[in-house]
Formats: C-alpha cells, sequence, structure tokens
C-alpha cells in the first residue's frame, strides 16, 4: 500500500485507503426449519483523494484493483467537490477490547443447536406458532492507511442470535421478535426465551384502548425512534447548512437535566467501536448532551472546518454518523418503572414513525406492537392505535424517568424510557 500512497503523492494528491475485510459465517431457521447455512467473504475497498482543493471518492470490492481505484478517484476530483480541509496526521488511538477468540473458534454445529434449541422452544408455545431463528458470527479487520503517515488496523468479532415467531389466531396477527448482538460469544438464551413467552401470552389478549394521553413506557427498540430525529438535528452537515433547530445553541439546555447523549468510538464490546474514523480522525468519547445542555454536534471534517469546531472521529466522505451512541441510563430497573405505572402503555414496535420531517422533532406513527398497562401490569395488547408526541418538547418536560437497562441495537445504546403526556389515538370499535 505504501506505493498506492506514494502513487498519490507524486501525482499531487493527499490520499486515505480504507480497507474491510470479513468473513461471515450465518445459519437461519424458517417456519420452524433449518432454512440455510453458510458462510461468506467480502472485502471493500474506499478510497478519497484531495487534489487541487477538490475531493474524490472512488470504491471497489474487488481485490488488487487499488491502483485503478486510485485513478479513478482522481478522475472523479477533476469535477468533485471543494473542501478546505486537509487529511489528519495520525494520533494515538484507544486500545478497544471488541475481539474474542471464542467467537472467531465457535463451530457451525454449535451455532445450529442455538437456532435448534431457540425453535424447540417456540414451538412449545403453541402447535401451530411459525417460529424463526438465525445465528451469525462475523470476523473482520479493517484497516486504515493515508499519505500523512497513518497505518492502523483494527480486528473485530460480533456474535448476534436472535428469534421470534409468527403466529394467527382468528383475526389476530401476532409477530414478535429479540436479538442479541456482541462482540463477545455472550448470549442470554433464557432471557430471550422469557421475552418471546411474555409477547406470546399477553400479545394474544387484545384490549381496548380509549384516545387520550398516557404515560408511555418506551422499550429500548421503541425508544430508537424518538433518537432518530435528534441524531438528525446533531449531525453537522444539518448544523452548517442552517436547517438544524440545534444551531447556534452550544450551550443551551435543550433537554431534561435527566437526558445524556454521548459518542464513543472508543467503547469496549461496541459494535460500532472502531480505532479511526473514515477520514483518519482518532475516535473518541463525546459528550454531545450533557444533563440536558447541548455541548457538541456530530462532526467530520468539512462540517467541523466550517463551523470552526473539532471533528469528532465520526466522519466519512457522505458526512458524520456516530460509531456507538449511548443514551446515559438511569438507576431504576426497567420492572420497577413499570410497576410504577397506574395507567399506559408500553411502545415496543412502531411503524411508520417520523416519516415526515425529522427537525421539527415530531414523531407520529403506529404501534405495532405494544401494550396496555394497569396497576403497574401489562394487562393486553393495543392495536389498531397511534401514538404523537415532539421529542423536543417531550424529553425536555415530560421525561419522567430511564433506566438502567441498556440494549445495543448495532451501535445505538438505549434504555427504557418512560414519558409522561404522549398522545394516543385509537380506532373506534
Amino acid at each position: 500500500m505504501k506505493r498506492l500512497l506514494d502513487e498519490a503523492m507524486a501525482r499531487g494528491a493527499e490520499a486515505t485507503l480504507v480497507t474491510t475485510e470479513s468473513k461471515n459465517t450465518s445459519v437461519s431457521f424458517d417456519a420452524n426449519r433449518l432454512k440455510t447455512v453458510g458462510s461468506t467473504e467480502s472485502l471493500n475497498l474506499d478510497m478519497q483523494v484531495i487534489r487541487a482543493g477538490k475531493l474524490g471518492v472512488a470504491s471497489s470490492t474487488k481485490p488488487g484493483t487499488e491502483m485503478e481505484l486510485l485513478e479513478s478517484a482522481l478522475d472523479v476530483a477533476e469535477f468533485g467537490s471543494e473542501v478546505n480541509y486537509r487529511f489528519p496526521e495520525p494520533e494515538p488511538p484507544a486500545d478497544p477490547e471488541v475481539y474474542s477468540q471464542e467467537v472467531a473458534d465457535i463451530d457451525i454445529n454449535r451455532m445450529i443447536s442455538i437456532g435448534e434449541e431457540l425453535i424447540e422452544f417456540i414451538k412449545t408455545l403453541d402447535p401451530a406458532i411459525q417460529g424463526s431463528a438465525s445465528v451469525s458470527k462475523s470476523v473482520s479487520r479493517k484497516s486504515i492507511r493515508n499519505t500523512r503517515g497513518l497505518d492502523a488496523h483494527l480486528d473485530k468479532t460480533v456474535f448476534a442470535v436472535s428469534a421470534g415467531f409468527q403466529f394467527v389466531e382468528g383475526q389476530n396477527l401476532l409477530h414478535s421478535w429479540d436479538w442479541n448482538a456482541s462482540t463477545k460469544l455472550d448470549h442470554n438464551l433464557e432471557a430471550m426465551k422469557a421475552t418471546l413467552k411474555e409477547d406470546f401470552d399477553i400479545g394474544r389478549k387484545n384490549v381496548e384502548v380509549r384516545p387520550g394521553v398516557y404515560d408511555v413506557l418506551f422499550t429500548p427498540g421503541g425508544f430508537r425512534d424518538l433518537i432518530a430525529p435528534i441524531l438528525a438535528c446533531l449531525n453537522g452537515r444539518a448544523v452548517m447548512r442552517g436547517i438544524s433547530p440545534f444551531k447556534d445553541r452550544i450551550g443551551e439546555e435543550i433537554f431534561a437535566p435527566a437526558f445524556s447523549l454521548v459518542e464513543d468510538g472508543t467503547l469496549d464490546e461496541g459494535l460500532g467501536t472502531q480505532l479511526y474514523d473514515n477520514q483518519g480522525v482518532v475516535c473518541r468519547r463525546t459528550p454531545l448532551i450533557e444533563n440536558g445542555v447541548l455541548t457538541e454536534y456530530l462532526l467530520d471534517l468539512e462540517s467541523a472546518h466550517r463551523l470552526g469546531r473539532q471533528p469528532t472521529g465520526t466522519g466519512s466522505p457522505a458526512g458524520a454518523s456516530p460509531n456507538n451512541l449511548l443514551v446515559v441510563p438511569g438507576e431504576a430497573p426497567w420492572e420497577e418503572l413499570l410497576r410504577e405505572m397506574k395507567q399506559g402503555i408500553v411502545i415496543d414496535r412502531t411503524m411508520g414513525a417520523w416519516a415526515g420531517n425529522p427537525y421539527t422533532g415530531t414523531v407520529t406513527g403506529n404501534i405495532a406492537l405494544g401494550y396496555l398497562v394497569e396497576d403497574g401490569e401489562k394487562v393486553g395488547r393495543v392495536k389498531d392505535c397511534m401514538f404523537s408526541l415532539n421529542v423536543f418538547t417531550h424529553l425536555k418536560s415530560n421525561l419522567l424517568a430511564l433506566s438502567r437497562d441498556v440494549k445495543d441495537l448495532g451501535g445505538l445504546l438505549l434504555p427504557y424510557c418512560l414519558i409522561g403526556g404522549v398522545s394516543i389515538a385509537a380506532r373506534d370499535s
């Protein structure tokens, strides 16, 4: 690769090359039966060059095409967008723990056995149930090099297990699933079974919900839809274009003091952890919102330069995105938050949420899987309901609690979130 970078400099260009190699093994079950067993290898090459102040980008999945990739990137740079930054000199990275030899060594027979165990459990719920499951492992190496001396790589493993079911009973279609993903061989099958059983037992009973305003406990999966517009508004490109409502609000309290949001590309066992972002900026831990106060944006090289700030190690040629995004958890277990609800709704999954303009903060959607809560217990599944709230106002004035339990949804680590004053609309009986 040194010859490639030397050639770029000889052509009057700065260059960054990101190489990602991975080997993936997976098994899947569908309709209660083993469906597929497979193993794939992949390679992604991403080249960026800056020549005469213009950016060129090119990608390939073919090995041995690095010189062709350089030529393509240089050609693109002739007509590329103007940039006012340079690729960074290397800084010492963190040393995160994201590789497990146990994951690398687990064999296909053990993976099949895990899937079979989950399917056999699902079948015990009802003879007519249709179960599905998947077990996968990934072993990858990401390398990054540039013409300013950066040369680094990170090995990572990911082990993921998911299971779910579909059940038809009369006019009622019930669909649920649960999953776990980790950089270690870390999967709690008993907890996954318990979740599926509870969803099956309670989900079979449909209950009527009157339209009104409720306390709502969002599970991590449901809470994700509320974080999405915040993430869009924190993006440095949106801030520099003036379309983010967070523009010029650094240091202002925009959420409740109980709400803190952190980007951490160095997190041990983080699914999104890496040494450097795709522009060669070292990853770090960056508080974005501290005790409700806006402290930083997600910044790539371009938006950092335009806003007069420092890049946050979250950049790519297309803009900034987080590596690991964490909502700082609370102190109580989620079960305690549930027990304290006199009457409310649990929202686990939504459909069609925030399909509109994310910069308004309005989130409206159908409740795909949710439960009515009375006196601290789930009493049945709610159907044909919609919810509506505004993230900016509700997370500032109506945030009641966050759980200490956190689930990693793939680089997005979220607790349960209890919010008051959520509008619920229901179809007339």
